[in-house]
Order: structure tokens, then C-alpha cells, then sequence
């Protein structure tokens, strides 16, 4: 057929209209009719309706005031020259819009449009048309190919949309997690406040009640001073005015040698006090360093945006620890009996921290009085444990029967020493070495596979509090290398050795930003090369690490949380 122009766009309005709905341009779905003769779908009007509160509105097409019967919208009169055959057809693709009596058998090439006949003759005569099946057949490869297209970005575009949903529900979870501890922070700060507040109000009774003490003596030895000048006074006065010789003279005498001499009453105006200068009550407490405490104990709260890595560890929370606030768990180990010794504590506070251990699921099974305070674990062969008071010493758990010991230091030099035990017994020492690093005090230790290489976390005398990571190797006292963190914000609390997809590198948890560094350790060098489980949820201020025997990484957080991340194959 000759080519034509293509059809008005009256024409194609008509079509529209004919059998669509002209709010929501479908086809009309259980079409109501209006006074106004004008037809729109059930849940159209639902729609327009429930944006007002009155019992009536206009009809978007000529503006004419309806009323809503009582029943709602759904009592307006049913359409009935719509016909529900026609809508479904019309629904489905084979029915003309415009001649809604006659099939679309035809296919205008030019316009790219199916057709009925009367369609064909009244604006298609000069096109090129051919059936309506045919054209279909044509195309229908493309369109599997087109399927195929789409299929996969729907596949693709399913994932992103999981992958949001998950990253936002983890920022959820981690909302939860930060807000329970700033909570626990909180009722710590309450707990301290009230206590520091008790201390302080005894400290201040317990100065004033000396001062006192020591101001009454004074204050009756000066009385006492008084009493006898008044005396003397008195004396004088009754000899001059009304004295006899004899008074006089004996009066005279006591003023010249006696208690009234120059010397004496000198001794009495120039006595000293039991204390020197004048007393004054000095408090040191200001609100400014306050402040400057609260907020460093309270830290911040901000975004980070991290490289996205697909996960390489499942991170499982085993059990809670502890029942009061603000848990710090300084220490954890697990052993292949399926037991876990821990030492924990309220933070700041070091005389409720005697040794713990628990079953995997959290069930607590004893408890070692005699390690009290700040300690860090010592394994040894056959399960036991001997947690040692840190503020002299660290152990650091093996793969072998090797038990390392770091003596803490605040001269700048710390002794590291190796214990061979026995398989028989694991208390009895085979054979020991040692040999001096030059590192202050410590909080944490461990030593790699090869047992040459050691890591130290020591703490900062400086006054922000910075600690630093040391690597030290077997025999040398100076550090071989210091590690810089990616961010300024790093508080490390403990390093561990651990296999990373196969490869050993050092974990360093920081406390500070809610994270495990991956850390490689090669050629003297210690190079930050990722977070290990980046945004998890379950990970809030890590506190303690260590390994077991199934190749798990065990993290304990502040609050009492115990975690375990597990390499995923």
C-alpha cells in the first residue's frame, strides 16, 4: 500500500476515550456513572473522595458539583452500556478502543499500531497494513531476546533492592545497639557521678573535720592567752587606782620579773599557731574539665561510608555476659572443651573483675575469685586457665605450648618472656627465655604463627590518651614499625593474629569507630588493608580478641556482647 500521514491527533484522543478512564487513562475497572453523565472507575473516585471531608465535589471533567450518596461513592449508578466483555477485551489487546464492537486484526507498519477495518479505512487508507498475527511473528523473536534483557536486570535490580532493604535494617540494628550503649554510658555516668559525688562530700567532711579540729585547738589556746592578759590587766588597774605600798610594790615587781614582763606577755600575743598561714578550702573540680571528660567517655556519633565487599565472615552473637552496665570485658578465651573464660568488669572499676568462664551458649559455669582485677588470660595445655592481675603482667594465648608474658612498664622498657610447659603438667615450666623491648605501659600483646613477631598495644602517656601499636620483633628492643590507622579516630583495645581468607594478618579492634582492622604484617611493615565485616550491626566498641581451634575470631564488645566471626568458604 502508498504511504499516508498518520492519523489526527483527534482521532487518537477519540480512541482514548472511548473505553479508559480519564483519571487514571486504563481501562475502565468497575465504571461508575456520574449525574453529570461522566464515567469513572470505582476506586478512582475512592481516591478523589477520601482528599476531602465534605459530602461533595466536583467532576474533574466539567466541574459540576456531585453529591455523595449516602452509601459512598460505591451507591453511584453502575455504567452499564460499558460492557464488562468489551473492558476485558479492550483489557486485554484485542479489542478497538474507537469501534469497541470489532477485533484489532490489523497492523499499521507506518504508525506501529494494531487496528480494526473501520480504523483502517477511516485513517490508515494510504498505509502500509498486513495482519495483526503476522506482524506479531515477526517481532516475537526480539521479544525473547527483549525478555531475556529485562529478566536480568529485574534479577540484578532484586538484589540491589535486598541489598538496601539489608543495609537499612542494619543501620537499624546498629541504631539500636549505639542507643543501648550511650543508655549504658549514661547510667554508668549516673552510677560514677553519685558516687564520685559521695566520695567527694566525704573527702570535704573529712578535710573540714581536721581543719576544725585543728582551729578549736588554737582558737582555746589563744583564749587561754587572753584570759591571763585580762588577768594581768585587771591587776594593774586595781594597783594604780586603789593599791597600797605594798600591793603596789609587789605588783611592780611581777610587771618587772614575773608573767608581767615584757618576755612573758611577749609569749603570750607572739604564741604560734598549729598550723601556718590562713586556711583555705580549695576545690579542683571545674566544670570545663568535666565537660572535656564526659564527652571523650561519651565519644561521637557519625557516618561512615565504607567500601562495598562481599561478606568473607558470618558474624554469630554467642551469649551476654554480665548484668550491669557498661561491661568492659578486658579478656576472653576460648578453649576446645567448649568453654570460654573471661575477665570483665563495669568500667573504671577493677574490683569486681575476678575470672569468669561459660559454656558456648552463654551458661555460666564457675567463677575464679582469686584473679580479681584487670587481668588478661593465660592458656595452658588441657583446658586451664590462670588469669594474672594487668597492671603486672599479660599472657598471651598459643597455638603451641608456648605461653608469652609481657611484664608491664612505665620506664620504657618491658620484659618479654617464653614459658615451655609439659603436656602432663600444664603449671610446670620446661624452659624459659626472655629478652627486654623498649614499650611503657601496655594493654594487649600477641605473637604470630612463626612465634617472631610480636604486636603490643601500648598506652599513651600523653594527655588525649592515643594508643599506639607497636610491632616488635624476637631479640630486638626498638619497635620495628608503628601502624597508622586509616582514620584519626582510632582507639585500638586489643590485636589478634588471625587467618583471613587463608592468609594470616593482624586483626586490631578499635573501639574508638566500631571496627577490625585488617592489618598485613610484612617485611617490618604493618599496612591497613580493610575492615573485616564493615557496618555489622552486632559490632559496638570491641574490647577483647582471641582465636580458637575451628578457626573462629571471638569479640568481645563493651556491654558484655560476645561475638564470633566465622570465614565464610
Amino acid at each position: 500500500m502508498a504511504t499516508g500521514t498518520p492519523p489526527t491527533k483527534g482521532t487518537t484522543e477519540e480512541r482514548k476515550k472511548s473505553l479508559t478512564c480519564s483519571l487514571c487513562l486504563e481501562v475502565f475497572t468497575s465504571p461508575k456513572l456520574l449525574p453529570c453523565s461522566h464515567s469513572y472507575c470505582l476506586k478512582c473516585l475512592e481516591d478523589l473522595t477520601s482528599r476531602t471531608s465534605s459530602s461533595s465535589f466536583m467532576c474533574p471533567q466539567c466541574r459540576h458539583n456531585v453529591t455523595i450518596p449516602a452509601g459512598g461513592v460505591s451507591a453511584f449508578q453502575n455504567n452499564y452500556y460499558l460492557h464488562a466483555e468489551d473492558l476485558d477485551r479492550a483489557r486485554d489487546g484485542t479489542l478497538c478502543l474507537t469501534h469497541p464492537k470489532l477485533d484489532l486484526d490489523l497492523y499499521c507498519v507506518d504508525c506501529q499500531l494494531p487496528l480494526c477495518a473501520k480504523c483502517v479505512l477511516a485513517d490508515h487508507r494510504q498505509h502500509d497494513t498486513t495482519d495483526v498475527c503476522e506482524a506479531a511473528s515477526q517481532v516475537q523473536a526480539q521479544l525473547k531476546r527483549d525478555e531475556v534483557r529485562v529478566q536480568e536486570e529485574v534479577s540484578r535490580m532484586i538484589k540491589r533492592v535486598t541489598a538496601d532493604e539489608a543495609e537499612r535494617q542494619a543501620v537499624q540494628d546498629k541504631k539500636a545497639a549505639v542507643e543501648s550503649a550511650i543508655r549504658r554510658k549514661h547510667a554508668t555516668l549516673v552510677a560514677m557521678g553519685n558516687k564520685f559525688r559521695d566520695d567527694s562530700l566525704a573527702s570535704l567532711n573529712t578535710v573540714t573535720t581536721q581543719l576544725d579540729t585543728r582551729l578549736t585547738n588554737d582558737l582555746h589556746c589563744q583564749r587561754d592567752n587572753l584570759r591571763q592578759l585580762c588577768q594581768l590587766q585587771q591587776q594593774l588597774q586595781d594597783a594604780v587606782s586603789g593599791g597600797k605600798g605594798c600591793q603596789q610594790l609587789t605588783v611592780a615587781k611581777e610587771m618587772r620579773e614575773g608573767r608581767g614582763s615584757p618576755q612573758a606577755v611577749s609569749k603570750l600575743t607572739l604564741s604560734k599557731r598549729s598550723s601556718v598561714g590562713r586556711p583555705v578550702l580549695i576545690c579542683k573540680i571545674t566544670e570545663d574539665d568535666v565537660m572535656q571528660n564526659v564527652q571523650d567517655f561519651f565519644g561521637s556519633v557519625e557516618t561512615a561510608w565504607m567500601e562495598e565487599t562481599a561478606p568473607d565472615v558470618k558474624v554469630v552473637e554467642q551469649f551476654r555476659c554480665g548484668e550491669v552496665p557498661d561491661i568492659e570485658v578486658f579478656s576472653l578465651c576460648p578453649f576446645d572443651n567448649g568453654t570460654v573464660w573471661m575477665s570483665f568488669a563495669r568500667r573504671g572499676l577493677n574490683k569486681d573483675a575476678p575470672g569468669e568462664c561459660f559454656d558456648e551458649k552463654g551458661k555460666h559455669l564457675n567463677t575464679q575469685k582469686d584473679g580479681t582485677g584487670k587481668t588478661s588470660l593465660k592458656s595452658l595445655v588441657g583446658g586451664k586457665g590462670i588469669f594474672i592481675k594487668q597492671a603486672l603482667s599479660t599472657y598471651v594465648k598459643s597455638q603451641t605450648q608456648t605461653n608469652f608474658k609481657l611484664d608491664n612498664s612505665s620506664s620504657g622498657k618491658a620484659y618479654i618472656k617464653t614459658d615451655k610447659v609439659t603436656s602432663e603438667d600444664p603449671y610446670k615450666v620446661e624452659d624459659t627465655t626472655e629478652f627486654i623491648i623498649q614499650v611503657g605501659a601496655h594493654r594487649a600483646l600477641d605473637v604470630d604463627s612463626s612465634e617472631q613477631l610480636f604486636v603490643v598495644v601500648e598506652e599513651a602517656q600523653a594527655p588525649d590518651g592515643q594508643r599506639k601499636v607497636h610491632l616488635y620483633r624476637r631479640g630486638q628492643q626498638a619497635a620495628v614499625a608503628t601502624y597508622s590507622p586509616p582514620t584519626a579516630r582510632c582507639r585500638p583495645s586489643d590485636v589478634c593474629f588471625y587467618k583471613v581468607a587463608g592468609q594470616e594478618r593482624l586483626v586490631v579492634a578499635d573501639e574508638a569507630t566500631d571496627s577490625l582492622h585488617v592489618v598485613s604484617v610484612q617485611g617490618g611493615e604493618m599496612r591497613f588493608e580493610r575492615y573485616l565485616a564493615p557496618g555489622c550491626p552486632l559490632l559496638v566498641q570491641p574490647t577483647a580478641l582471641n582465636t580458637d581451634t575451628q578457626g573462629r575470631l571471638w569479640v568481645a564488645c563493651r556491654g558484655g556482647a560476645i561475638l564470633t566471626f566465622t570465614p565464610i568458604a
